[in-house]
């Protein structure tokens, strides 16, 4: 287990731990059985979702341009799966894979309905009436690193600002111990949204999570979140990968994350950021993950590299991080957990089940 200083100094202990001991350990962490009896809600986006991997985006082009040069075609040997994706969709999933009570709340038509009937069984999902979003991810390498380039139309997700959450919706969100708003990015009415379930009656106990996805094209909305909403104390929790970091540092005047960025360039642009945000502020990158509040600043690394796949790893990352605060995770312990979570999504192209998660951190002590 990795432990940190302020400083966000890795200190590693336990290497030669015996079998029984590792899983005292880990068992220390919390009491496992609280998991299942946590309710999270979590909302609003669903999307189609096809994965395409390339070799490379020069070899791409070239093949469309030889294609279209020679009147169109087909473009052959392209790896291709289709999946039930989305923020909030991916997130409630792998919730709802550790064993958390989950709800889902999203947009979408009959087709939808019908890609989420496998859904979990501790998973309820709620359809509201719209147009479900369509998403095409490129997996690619670039520059040594795996990358996704996701080209989605959002669907009536885009104008959503919760008003068509009915009387008993809100009834179940006020009895959350959770409620995640994800992908705040893509909806242009993200701020009213945030404030109908943000806003409602028993804050006290509940905790708000904000993933607000790629801020690429939202920046110009990004002060008057901070103002508006985290600023008004409507949010517990901003959880953000390392881009999205870079960019919301650069609109709030928070420092400048380069792009071949380090630990300690990752360590320095989270503490101006929280300055600046003042809410525990969330950071997960392919080479560790970061908390900081208003008190401490704590590090802990990646649990190993992977290669290829990478569409969904931020949101299981974000169900291990939820679940940490819930059950009151000492915070090196919660980013672990979280870490974990999402190394084994990766590694296993499938939501992590608690069994696999804990087994896996009794091997790695």
């Amino acid at each position: 287990m990795f432990h940190s200083d302020l400083n966000g100094q890795d200190h590693q202990t336990g290497s030669t731990t015996s079998n029984r001991s590792r899983r005292n350990r880990v068992s220390k962490m919390g009491d496992w059985r609280k998991i299942s009896k946590l309710r999270v809600s979590v909302l609003p986006d669903f999307f189609f979702d096809r994965i395409i991997s390339i070799p490379s985006l020069p070899h791409l082009f070239r093949q469309v341009e030889l294609k279209a040069a020679s009147g169109g075609g087909n473009l052959r040997g392209f790896s291709q799966i289709e999946l039930t994706g989305g923020n909030a969709t991916n997130l409630a999933y792998a919730l709802a894979s550790l064993s958390v009570k989950t709800r889902l709340y999203c947009l979408g038509d009959e087709q939808t309905r019908a890609a989420l009937a496998n859904h979990p069984p501790n998973c309820i999902v709620r359809v509201i009436p719209g147009q479900p979003g369509y998403t095409t991810a490129l997996e690619f390498r670039f520059r040594t690193k795996p990358v996704n380039v996701m080209i989605s139309d959002v669907g009536d997700f885009r104008e959503f600002d919760g008003r068509r959450l009915e009387h008993k919706d809100i009834a179940n969100l006020e009895r959350s111990d959770c409620v995640a708003l994800v992908n705040w990015s893509s909806n242009r009415r993200g701020n009213a949204l945030a404030r109908k379930v943000f806003g409602l009656k028993g804050r006290s106990g509940r905790l708000h999570f904000l993933d607000p996805a790629d801020l690429a094209g939202a920046e110009g909305r990004v002060k008057v979140l901070v103002r508006d909403i985290i600023g008004r104390d409507l949010v517990d929790v901003v959880s953000l990968n390392e881009n999205e970091t870079r960019i919301m540092a650069r609109v709030l005047s928070a420092g400048r994350l380069r792009r071949n960025y380090n630990k300690q360039d990752l360590l320095r642009v989270s503490r101006k950021l929280q300055d600046v945000l003042r809410v525990t502020l969330d950071v997960h990158t392919p080479i560790g993950s970061i908390s900081s509040n208003s008190l401490e600043q704590t590090w802990v690394s990646a649990c190993g590299r992977i290669t290829g796949f990478v569409t969904g790893a931020g949101d299981v990352w974000d169900a291990g991080d939820i679940i940490g605060h819930l059950i009151g995770f000492h915070v090196q312990e919660r980013l672990l957990f979280a870490n974990t979570s999402a190394y084994l999504y990766l590694r296993n192209r499938k939501m992590p089940t608690l069994r696999q998660t804990t087994a896996f951190l009794v091997r790695r002590n």
